[in-house]
């Protein structure tokens, strides 16, 4: 049987890539942040927040990055897969409509 909606297939293929992009990068970012605190308060200071508080700066941006990022990225591949659902579900309805219409006939 001929595959159909490859439009869709091939959008939700490309939603799943993003979110796992975005997840990487958001797990990147947290780790350059987090780096960034452990080398002084003096890249702080410079972005305005006072040079004693630079390491807990860091690491409270670095979990706030890695938390947004990891819902964000995960809403992301959710669309992919909801769109996977949904044409599972249609195949699923094809599928019994040609079946039912079989049985009607004999």
């Amino acid at each position: 049987m001929k595959k159909r909606f490859q439009v869709l297939q091939i959008i939700a293929t490309v939603f799943k890539v993003i979110g796992i992009v975005v997840g990487a990068l958001a797990l990147l970012g947290a780790l350059i942040a987090f780096v960034v605190s452990l080398a002084g308060g003096s890249i702080w200071q410079s972005m305005g927040v006072d040079s004693s508080f630079g390491f807990f700066t860091g690491f409270l941006s670095s979990l706030m990055i890695l938390v947004f990022g990891a819902l964000y990225a995960l809403v992301i591949y959710g669309y992919g897969e909801l769109i996977t659902l949904l044409i599972a579900v249609e195949e699923n309805t094809h599928n019994t409509v040609l079946l039912l219409e079989k049985g009607g006939k004999d």
